[in-house]
């Protein structure tokens, strides 16, 4: 194609030169689209209270004229996050209880629809307030037929220790019955056992409680722990030390010494000294003190006995055996002195 560069109104470049056919132009790689500068998003402007509460009322509004729709029950849910506004709180109590009551006549609800139910529950049991209509919804929608139950599981962040509490408590001021309302009990406890093992062992005391405070073995029986395989143990020891279980097994008492078999003396030790010496080892006073003795028995024997003598002889009327050794080791001997003999 000829061009003019003269013609103004000639839309080529005059400088441009074209390419040659078949060529065609290098494609931008990553390095280069990564360096040219990226204009940052802008922040989020945070919500507008006055226009989410607007939203909300206008919801909770088509909520009550239309109870018994599953979206219903789900939009309660999300409007709980704003339950803390005075303007939204009223509307909120006397929407819900509309379309739970509504949902208790709904003869079979779907899955989903029951699932939106029990996070309904859940977030009722949330209120510090209004507990009597708390226990008026959970009471009716307990007794539905197709409530609860083992097919329907629940996620863990809704698997609360506050629903076996309450249960207790609708049972204890008797808006729940233990015999008449036997088959909505059954479907909690198989409810309950569908939860996971850590939050069943939460609830653990509390289902304690219920077995024990409300016998009925065919329903709680149904509640597995998985280190039983059966229903909570009644503890007899309530009052029990936390951490008694704990101790380490005490070893069994050391049997107490047989004292030993008494030993008769033999002949030696009878004899032996005060201080453990045999008698051979005795101190040479106590050898003439036997000395003496040996002489006075001989002195005393009679004429014509062995070791008889004359002096003994004579003098055997005055002596006497039994007279004791009074005298001193010091002094001198009974035989007469050599040269003092008549």
């Amino acid at each position: 194609m000829h061009t003019d560069p003269t013609d103004p109104t000639d839309p080529t470049d005059p400088t441009e030169t074209a390419a040659p056919a078949g060529h065609a132009e290098p494609a931008e790689t990553p390095a280069e689209a990564a360096a040219e500068p990226v204009e940052p998003a802008a922040p989020a402007s945070p919500p507008d209270p006055a226009q989410e509460r607007a939203i909300a009322l206008d919801a909770l509004t088509w909520c009550g004229e239309h109870p018994a729709e599953e979206t219903a029950v789900e939009t309660l849910n999300a409007v709980f996050t704003l339950i803390r506004d005075p303007e939204v709180r009223p509307l909120w109590i006397a929407t819900v209880r509309a379309v739970v009551l509504a949902i208790a006549q709904v003869p079979d609800p779907t899955p989903a629809l029951h699932a939106h139910m029990t996070v309904l529950v859940a977030n009722l049991l949330e209120l510090s307030t209004d507990s009597a209509m708390v226990d008026e919804l959970l009471a009716a929608w307990l007794r539905h037929p197709r409530s609860f139950g083992s097919l329907h599981t629940t996620p863990a962040a809704f698997q609360r220790e506050t629903f076996v509490q309450r249960l207790g408590d609708l049972l204890g001021w008797n808006a729940l019955d233990l015999h008449r309302d036997r088959d909505a009990l059954r479907r909690f406890a198989d409810w309950v056992n569908t939860w996971n093992p850590r939050n069943k062992f939460r609830s653990r005391r509390a289902l304690q409680a219920l077995a024990r405070n409300f016998p009925a073995s065919d329903v709680w029986s149904r509640i597995h722990f998985p280190s039983e395989g059966g229903a909570p143990p009644h503890r007899s020891n309530q009052g029990g030390r936390r951490g008694d279980h704990e101790r380490p097994a005490q070893p069994p008492a050391t049997p107490a010494a047989q004292p030993a078999d008494a030993v008769e003396p033999t002949p030696e030790a009878a004899f032996a000294s005060p201080d453990g010496a045999p008698a051979a080892d005795a101190t040479p006073g106590e050898a003439t003190k036997r000395k003496r003795r040996r002489r006075r028995r001989r002195k005393g024997a009679k004429p014509g006995e062995p070791g008889a003598t004359a002096e003994g002889a004579a003098s055997a009327e005055g002596s006497s055996d039994e007279g004791g050794d009074e005298g001193g080791d010091e002094g001198g001997d009974d035989a007469p002195e050599p040269g003092n003999q008549a």
